[in-house]
């Protein structure tokens, strides 16, 4: 697969919620930045962090509409969307943010995801 078919399927994986395959493109030592500029290490520390963040954003989808390369790199460009669930019920209002990601893709695995977007959406609106 390419670059590019690895970071669509990458996103593909995190839009369906399949963690065994989300796992599976990512490389072990696998680092995730955030959009607050905050990085995590390890493709297993990652598969919890993305099942937490999963329950906590219900529906969240990555929405891309452009794409570009450059060598091992992977930039994506779009919209991020989803819910939120508070107290175990999922909100029926829904966010959605312009966003960006920036996959490095190496052995044909993902070894290093990162984020950039404005992280005002992530706290539920008042009830």
């Amino acid at each position: 697969m390419s670059e590019v078919q690895i970071a669509e399927a990458f996103v593909a994986a995190i839009n369906s919620e399949n963690l065994t395959q989300l796992r599976s493109l990512m490389s072990d030592d696998h680092t995730f930045t955030d959009a607050k500029g905050n990085s995590f290490s390890g493709a297993d520390r990652m598969l919890v962090g993305w099942r937490g963040f999963l329950h906590a954003y219900p529906r969240y989808k990555i929405l891309v509409d452009r794409r570009f390369t450059n060598g091992n790199e992977v930039a994506l460009f779009g919209e991020a969307t989803g819910s939120w669930r508070l107290n175990e019920i999922i909100l029926p209002q829904t966010w959605k943010v312009t966003a960006a990601w920036l996959a490095q893709v190496e052995d044909q695995k993902i070894k290093h995801w990162t984020v950039f977007c404005d992280t005002a959406w992530i706290s539920p609106p008042p009830q």
